[in-house]
């Protein structure tokens, strides 16, 4: 007799995760989550005792990898990086927005993911890529405010995109016009080393 094929946690999480965003948890059905993980609703349940508990690993599980923008400091164009940089926050925070959302639907319940606290860790990020930059001399301004502001404008694409489906910029047309507004205010005065 042939061994059952194993289930992964990995397969409820993942059709648990597109359940949940398409659906909401209210609406969302283990039924459904089973057949899109292609298992029982009882195996369902032996892993995850409530749907609660699923939402909840379903959401921590979604966080797409860290930004890392420490490759950037110092090393070629720094307007070419921040166009690179504009199109990776776009793409990661794309990813995460959906997340947040639903999270935030379910604050009582999703209070403790872990998902809730990647935009203060992006926007950290941000400030120590522009702060450092600043100290070799090749961005001025206020890095802090630098990096809300490229982060609150990557953040409304991003939602304009995930909410109205506005496809009126390409990615790249935005960051290239991003980074032209914003170098106004971070260009060095003088020649960076």
């Amino acid at each position: 007799m042939a061994r059952p094929p194993s289930i992964s946690n990995q397969q409820i999480l993942d059709a648990a995760r597109t359940v949940f965003l398409a659906h909401g948890l209210s609406k969302a059905s283990t039924v459904e989550i089973a057949r899109r993980a292609g298992v029982s609703e009882g195996s369902i349940f032996n892993r995850f005792p409530t749907k609660d508990i699923l939402f909840q690993a379903a959401m921590d599980e979604a966080q797409p990898p860290a930004l890392t923008l420490s490759r950037f400091v110092g090393q070629g164009d720094v307007r070419k990086n921040l166009n690179r940089i504009t199109v990776e926050s776009i793409h990661f925070l794309g990813q995460l927005l959906p997340k947040l959302m639903m999270c935030w639907s379910e604050r009582e319940l999703a209070g403790g993911t872990r998902v809730r606290t990647r935009p203060r860790q992006v926007l950290h990020a941000l400030t120590r890529f522009f702060k450092e930059e600043k100290a070799l001399g090749r961005l001025a301004g206020d890095p802090e405010i630098a990096a809300r502001i490229f982060m609150g404008a990557v953040w409304n694409y991003c939602f304009l995109q995930t909410v109205t489906g506005d496809r009126s910029m390409s990615v790249q047309t935005f960051a290239r016009r991003l980074v032209a507004g914003l170098w106004r205010g971070i260009a060095p005065a003088r020649k960076p080393r």
